[in-house]
């Protein structure tokens, strides 16, 4: 991507028409984005500005967002302060990437008040700032200490620009001096550029430099001159490559872009939606991730804990023979021994026995037959919850493996929603009672066009295989390893060998192997999969299966996805 100055200076041009619009609503979706609803040039808009690290931005969008119930205090300040105000201009700070877009509004006694909301979109350094018309910080969105040795952004204190140093301004007659600045004995004259001139990417240098081959005393200024008036013909451009670019024009030394648009929101809103949701996805997983692993882990740690009981129990035997031996041979026994030593009648060898000198021996006796009837159930009770801990692991491995290929938003209430069931966590209380929605499968198609669905998730799965699929149908899992429920919606009789391999490579690739070649993978018909009473979700048994071995491809996969 290229936000950089000169985008920003073909954006501000592009919002030009927010002048004299007005700020009806401002809404907060989550800790860096805001959404000014607004009335400009006879039509509704959605200004959309965002300090995110990663996705900081300012464009119009068309997108719908969800806010929270309760604004947060950002917002209740810009409310009070900008919220009916009108905008009166949107100006960009030289050739950088900031924007001050001045509002006039009404405050509560009924004056006229001026207010200047400033964006800084610098990365994971981007801030909004709301001052008064003197500069006078009122609020922002990401507060700055006064103890941070750069610059204070805090209530009160005085806006100071970001200390970026000073640069030239590329579209003033600064870009003159810009020979005298470069060490042509120093080399790397692209980083030097970089370093003295105001706004400028890596990106664009390099279109600059392409098309003089290499830069010189003679051609430096003239070409950055006419890269940048070349550029005043704005044609929002996406290249999808190892690295997504965007810029607001052609780049020829890029090629042919994939994608062309018909202007900077547009572009803006289409590339960063898709990857802001998927950032916020994975935030989500994340955070259920973690319980899982969490989960996970305590489980392994309680698993050693009962091999260890189970190898205590084992002692019981012996506390069963001391038991029987005391009481054969009681009458030998005199008070306050601390030991006795009789014949095991077992092995016909001799042995010791600890004693307890302030017991009888009958209560020593007693002591033993209880010791060895407590590890006799300790060790039943230790075996079964061996096995329910097994099964556990098991389970909480697949769930770790759902959530490493969660892509959507609803993948992730499935899972937060089968863990409330599980008591793994606490249901989230609100007053709202959200709509179940209906849990949706991913659709391939065979070569042979028939409809083959996936489950990736434990709530998919179950409802694929015990709610969609039908009795002849084939269903597909890799053998031994935690994976996707896979089904052919097609009766089984009908179904040739090539059909099979695909099914069996889609339940290679949604699986944990899913890197791996030569992948096991079981298939038999549905009626022969059954549900597991009292275990997770997600664990079945089946019978009468056939084994493949294929190799995942994803590109197949790609090409039979609908």
């Amino acid at each position: 991507m290229a936000l950089d100055g000169n985008f920003t200076h073909a954006l501000v041009d592009e919002l030009q028409f927010l002048v004299s619009g007005k700020i009806n609503k401002i809404h907060q979706m989550d800790q860096t984005t805001l959404l000014f609803k607004m009335r400009a040039a006879g039509k509704n808009h959605q200004l959309l500005i965002s300090s995110h690290p990663m996705f900081s931005r300012f464009h119009i969008t068309g997108e719908k967002y969800e806010f929270p119930f309760e604004p947060p205090m950002f917002t209740r300040v810009l409310r009070k302060h900008i919220e009916g105000g009108i905008i009166t201009s949107v100006e960009q700070q030289g050739n950088d990437r900031i924007v001050h877009i001045h509002i006039r509004a009404i405050n509560d006694i009924g004056d006229d008040i001026e207010r200047i909301l400033i964006l800084e979109i610098m990365g994971r350094h981007s801030n909004i700032i709301l001052t008064d018309q003197t500069y006078k910080i009122i609020e922002s969105i990401k507060h700055l200490t006064p103890n941070n040795n750069v610059r204070t952004i805090m209530p009160g204190f005085s806006y100071e620009k970001p200390p970026t140093g000073k640069k030239l301004n590329p579209r003033t007659s600064e870009i003159n001096e810009l020979p005298k600045f470069i060490d042509w004995n120093k080399g790397k004259v692209n980083k030097q550029i970089l370093n003295h001139i105001e706004g400028f990417s890596p990106l664009f240098v390099k279109e600059v430099e392409s098309k003089v081959t290499y830069f010189n005393k003679d051609n430096i200024v003239d070409a950055i001159k006419d890269a940048l008036d070349d550029s005043q013909k704005v044609e929002p451009v996406f290249y999808d490559q190892d690295k997504p670019v965007f810029y607001f024009t052609r780049l020829h030394h890029l090629g042919n872009p994939t994608k062309t648009y018909d202007s900077l929101s547009e572009l803006m809103d289409d590339f960063y939606h898709q990857r802001a949701q998927k950032s916020m996805i994975k935030q989500k997983a994340s955070d259920y991730y973690q319980v899982i692993e969490r989960e996970h882990d305590k489980t392994l740690r309680k698993i050693d804990k009962l091999k260890d009981d189970l190898i205590e129990a084992k002692e019981k035997d012996k506390y069963q023979k001391y038991g029987e031996l005391i009481t054969a041979y009681m009458h030998t026994i005199k008070p306050f021994q601390d030991s006795v030593k009789v014949l095991d009648y077992y092995t016909n060898e001799e042995i010791d026995i600890p004693l307890d000198q302030q017991r009888s021996p009958s209560e020593n006796a007693q002591y033993f037959y209880n010791r060895y009837n407590k590890l006799k159930n300790r060790e039943k009770i230790a075996e079964e919850q061996l096995r329910i801990a097994h099964m556990d692991v098991e389970y909480f491995n697949n769930l770790l493996h759902q959530m490493e290929n969660i892509t959507t938003e609803d993948e992730v209430e499935e899972v937060r929603q089968e863990l409330v069931e599980e008591r793994i966590i606490k249901a989230q209380k609100s007053k709202k009672k959200k709509k179940q929605k209906k849990i949706q499968l991913h659709e391939f198609v065979t070569s042979n066009g028939l409809p083959v669905f996936v489950g990736k998730n434990n709530k998919q799965n179950d409802y694929l295989t015990n709610r969609q699929a039908q009795n002849n149908h084939l269903w597909f899992h890799t053998k031994d390893i935690p994976g996707s429920h896979v089904v052919i919606a097609h009766n089984a009789n009908d179904i040739e060998e090539a059909d099979i391999l695909e099914a069996a490579m889609l339940a290679a690739y949604y699986s944990k192997a899913g890197q791996s070649a030569g992948v096991p993978v079981d298939y038999t018909e549905i009626k022969h999969v059954k549900n597991i009473p009292g275990t997770k979700p997600g664990f079945v048994s089946y019978s009468e299966q056939t084994t493949v071995n294929v190799t995942p491809d994803s590109d197949k996969v790609k090409a039979m996805e609908k």
